[in-house]
């Protein structure tokens, strides 16, 4: 299974078509000049440009709320942005990455649980490769990690498996 990544500002200008209420996993990208801009990670050099991983219960409500997150960056806080706008501003992302230059790939899934354990094995599968969780992932060592493997699923992190489309995303990157 290959990802198909969409530029987000034109899904949002088209108002998300293809994008449903489901639940899903979703991966945001740095595209610069039609080509992913490689982020150099402590294990080795990420050339897919991956931002962040995310799931959500309501991908078309998430990715509406992220795009308002990534356009409000100079407005007051904003109650209806995605978490990803406070990274975004205090990192100063603003200033180095256009807001036509993120892309997005997604798939639904069945289920808000099925779309958090297949974001907990891309999140690991990503730091096996590059030591590291994606740059935008910043939540993961205190909330995430503990939710996934050992509390929330009652199992160890190492047992949640990628399904293809995860697999096909992650593995451009080696």
């Amino acid at each position: 299974m290959s990802a198909d990544w969409e530029n987000l500002q034109n899904l949002a200008i088209n108002r998300f078509p293809g994008v449903e209420n489901k639940p899903g996993i979703y991966f945001i990208r740095w595209k610069k000049y039609e080509t992913p801009v490689t982020i150099n990670r402590l294990g080795g050099s990420d050339s897919n440009g991956l931002l962040y991983v995310g799931e959500s219960k309501d991908l078309r409500r998430n990715f509406r709320r992220i795009w308002r997150g990534i356009i409000e960056v100079n407005s007051a806080k904003s109650k209806t942005a995605h978490t990803l706008r406070n990274t975004i501003v205090f990192c100063r992302l603003h200033e180095e990455i256009n807001s036509d230059e993120y892309e997005i790939a997604w798939q639904h899934l069945s289920t808000k649980i099925e779309a958090q354990v297949q974001e907990a094995a891309a999140l690991n599968l990503y730091t096996e490769k590059y030591k590291e969780p994606p740059p935008l992932n910043l939540k993961i060592c205190g909330q995430k990690y503990l939710n996934w493997g050992i509390v929330y699923f009652d199992q160890s992190r190492w047992t949640v498996k990628p399904n293809d489309f995860v697999k096909s995303i992650i593995s451009r990157t080696y």
